[in-house]
């Protein structure tokens, strides 16, 4: 592939609801997930829509780089068509972004009030998107002994240590990349015991309050899942020229227009007036 790529890397700072829907089980709205892994996702058309929901509203701060307003949104993340006005001319957008993927997850430890886990499933998936995204670098590995076993890649780990109600044994080792900089307390644990620990999310109860009698209103007792705070993801980005036949939008100019407006942070998923998905950015 010749387009160019970025990866992108999103830190939670506060907790994601990503919703995949409602459920009949005992958590009423579940998160995302992969479903021949499990692991948390953020789809693709999820993480567009937020991109393109703070584009519209942070592009003012492109200043004077942008002549015309009118139209820039469409022109980078495409225009559907409207039949009922008799006009079809529907084009895609000049992006092609990609589910936001689980990098690392935090678990609560008894080694320190936090600790985030990876697995070899997850640092090979990261290879194979970064040699697609034509990125030099590798990440290189061993991976655990065992199931019970777990490598520390940062932090003063060593020894016997909980993560929730799972004990493993953590011996020294290092990872050379840039993309794990916001771990300090990182372990690199087996696939099944990653599988474990992302099926610790918080589930929070939610409730509407009848605003006549002043308590719950019938029937409207929820339970939510959330991806946690500090959980770390990334996506990749391709760019490319606007596909609207009167627009002038290259590639490098929609690039920059993206990393300007959406520089730190973006608001993904639901609950937005809670505060809910605020994640910070950080473009490699």
């Amino acid at each position: 592939m010749n387009r160019k790529f970025s990866v992108v890397l999103m830190y939670a700072l506060t907790p994601c609801h990503a919703g995949s829907g409602s459920a009949l089980g005992v958590v009423d709205l579940p998160i995302q997930r992969e479903r021949h892994t499990d692991y948390p996702v953020i789809f693709s058309s999820g993480v567009k829509g937020a991109f393109r929901a703070n584009f519209e509203r942070l592009k003012s701060k492109l200043g004077d780089s942008v002549k015309e307003f009118d139209g820039l949104t469409e022109n980078i993340f495409g225009a559907k068509s409207d039949s009922s006005s008799g006009d079809d001319a529907g084009y895609a957008g000049a992006i092609s972004v990609s589910d936001a993927k689980i990098l690392a997850f935090p678990m609560r430890s008894s080694a320190a009030p936090f600790v985030w886990i990876t697995c070899p499933t997850v640092l090979e998936r990261l290879n194979r998107d970064l040699e697609l995204a034509g990125k030099s670098e590798k990440i290189t590995f061993s991976a655990p002994a065992g199931d019970e076993d777990a490598i520390a890649l940062s932090g003063d780990l060593e020894g016997d240590i909980l993560i929730e109600d799972y004990q493993v044994k953590a011996k020294k080792g290092e990872i050379k990349s840039e993309l794990f900089a916001q771990t300090e307390r990182l372990l690199l644990v087996s696939d099944e015991a990653f599988k474990y620990g992302v099926s610790c999310t918080p589930i929070s109860a939610q409730i509407k309050i009848d605003s006549a009698t002043g308590s719950t209103a019938t029937g409207s007792l929820r339970y939510q899942e959330e991806l946690p705070a500090d959980t770390l993801m990334y996506c990749t980005i391709a760019w490319g020229d606007s596909k609207d036949s009167e627009a002038t939008q290259k590639a490098d100019a929609i690039e920059k227009f993206i990393k300007t407006a959406i520089d730190k942070y973006i608001q993904v998923g639901g609950d937005e007036t809670l505060g809910r998905g605020i994640f910070k950015l950080e473009w490699k």
